[in-house]
């Protein structure tokens, strides 16, 4: 399979609440075709959906693996800037901590005022959603659309 079949894969896994299958799929894909941003985001996002701790680790694992290639990647940062601000800061005090570095450099690669600041206001506030949320309602508008056509 491409990238972006196993990335639209993943979408439509993680739109249906299948958050252990879209792991799998973007573990298949980066088994396959090697390391590749999108899969880890992915992999990372299916991860933190759980809302566990062990997950978060494993999300906070593919986010670093992903940013160690890819440091600029606005989505990698993203994902990983919302898993970080739901850390409990008394529990993972290094994770709330990289906070502030990860707003940093997103502001560097989103200027304010740019569209690419404006997607991420929009991904990490929207009433108070998250990044995986607005994932979440936009992989099922493109499912129900798919479904629909």
């Amino acid at each position: 399979m491409t990238r972006d079949a196993y990335a639209d894969r993943c979408e439509d896994l993680f739109a249906l609440g299948g958050f252990t299958e879209a792991r799998k799929a973007a573990e298949a894909g980066l088994a396959e075709l090697g390391p590749d941003p999108v899969l880890y985001r992915w992999l990372g996002l299916a991860h933190a959906a759980e809302d566990d701790d062990d997950h978060d680790a494993d999300a906070e694992a593919a986010y670093e693996a992903g940013l160690a290639q890819w440091p600029d990647d606005l989505g990698l940062l993203v994902s990983y800037l919302e898993l970080c601000l739901r850390a409990d800061t008394w529990s993972y005090p290094g994770r709330a901590a990289r906070v502030e570095r990860l707003k940093e450099r997103i502001a560097v690669l989103a200027p304010a005022g740019s569209p690419e600041a404006a997607r991420v206001d929009a991904a990490l506030g929207w009433a108070g959603r998250g990044y995986w949320q607005d994932v979440r309602q936009r992989t099922a508008a493109a499912t129900a659309d798919r479904a629909a056509s």
